[in-house]
């Protein structure tokens, strides 16, 4: 390939790479703040879109992202609200446990105040009694013994009477160490309890935080419709916007095929860690529908188009869909290419091995990462609105070669 060459297909595939399409994009913490940054970017870069004819396609574009980045970030505010609604639950939960925690130590203490209450009151009155009395009636007590057999009886009598008060006094102090630590505990649990409290506030500010957020982003978003219908009004009323149109098409249908060439040109020294279950050549007519409905649209092959005339080539099908309509896989495969293209939105790669690729595009909602091993009929995605067509793409690729899927699907 010449210098000249490789300097002309910089200049062609630059614009298109460098203004969002991207393989791969590596995922952040703080997914939000990032996708605000881009959000923000594009309607920058909307704001200084030249006139003319062309400026309307890149704003159609431009908004066409917009919109796909608005719908991932009211989807992650509605997670975060959702995951924030679920520890607010647990920790009200804690709180009403906290409190009916304080509420049985402040029934246990009362009970032990009052028994410490009595007992202080009986020892009290022991202890008054052993001072005022009992200390000169022992005396008289033991020089009253009739022998020296009633002066040992009389001696272990006295002898029980004063265990018998030092155990009251023991128990007078355990009794009251245990009070305290009833108040202790009550303390403590308090202490919890204004943490909790103080979390779960901060919790319930966020979550309504997070719900007024996706409100006025639900509201944003409503907006850009509004503003990508007028830009599609004034595209199909005229054939050079169409043209443009249609122009901007194929070449986001030629960055599918370099990126298939790609995949497929390393294909022999990368190391699979994944098998089908049956070779994907093997299930020629046999594979499942990627959607539930199966009105083509489009054909593959050579499409002309009804107002303008002309005639182009589509690698794939067309399906009719509304937004939200699940996609599936149609046969065991890897997820090798998660990207978002112009005029077909997020956009999906499997391999299914031997060099047979499967691609799905158009899709809103995507429930997966590059290197997930899929099964025949597991969930994809959904459908979205990116481009002027409200439909789904499929293609079937065998290594370089673009294949009809209405021959391989069942």
């Amino acid at each position: 390939m010449t210098t000249a060459v490789k300097i002309y297909l910089f200049i062609i595939l630059f614009p298109i790479i460098n203004n969002g399409f991207c393989w791969g994009t590596s995922e952040s913490n703080d997914k939000t703040e990032l996708l605000q940054q881009e959000i923000k970017i594009l309607e920058q870069r909307i704001g200084q879109t030249e006139a003319g004819k062309q400026g309307i396609i890149r704003q159609l574009q431009d908004n066409d992202r917009k919109i796909e980045l608005r719908r991932r970030l009211i989807r992650e505010f509605e997670q975060q609200s959702i995951k924030s609604s679920r520890r607010l639950k647990h920790i009200r939960s804690r709180v009403s446990d906290l409190e009916i925690q304080i509420d049985v130590l402040s029934d246990n203490l009362a009970v032990e105040e009052s028994g410490l209450w009595e007992l202080r009151n009986q020892v009290g009155e022991r202890i008054a009694y052993m001072y005022k009395r009992l200390r000169s009636d022992k005396i008289a007590l033991l020089l009253g013994s009739a022998n020296l057999n009633d002066l040992s009886q009389r001696q272990r009598y006295l002898q029980a009477i004063a265990r018998f008060d030092q155990l009251k006094l023991i128990e007078l102090k355990l009794k009251r160490n245990q009070v305290f630590d009833e108040r202790q505990k009550i303390i403590d649990v308090n202490r919890q309890l204004a943490v909790e409290k103080k979390t779960r506030q901060n919790e319930l500010t966020k979550v309504n935080k997070l719900i007024k957020t996706k409100r006025s982003e639900e509201n944003e978003l409503k907006v850009e419709k509004i503003k990508k219908q007028k830009l599609l009004d004034r595209i199909v009323g005229d054939s050079e916007l169409l043209h443009s149109l249609l122009d901007e098409r194929q070449q986001s249908l030629q960055q599918i095929e370099w990126e298939i060439q790609r995949l497929e040109g390393r294909r022999p020294a990368a190391r699979e860690t994944w098998q089908p279950d049956v070779p994907f050549k093997q299930l020629s007519g046999k594979l499942p529908w990627p959607l539930e409905r199966r009105t083509v649209v489009q054909p593959f092959g050579q499409v002309r188009h009804p107002e303008l005339g002309t005639t182009t080539m589509n690698p794939g099908i067309d399906l009719k869909a509304s937004i939200g309509d699940p996609v599936y896989s149609v046969a065991r495969g890897q997820v090798t290419r998660i990207a978002w293209l112009r005029g077909f939105g997020n956009t999906v790669i499997l391999s299914h091995g031997d060099g047979y690729y499967t691609v799905y595009a158009r899709l809103g909602k995507i429930f997966l990462a590059e290197g997930d091993v899929l099964e025949p009929g597991q969930p994809i995605g959904e459908v979205g609105d990116s481009g002027a067509e409200s439909s789904f793409h499929f293609e079937v690729w065998s290594k370089r070669n673009k294949q009809n899927p209405l021959k391989w699907l069942l």
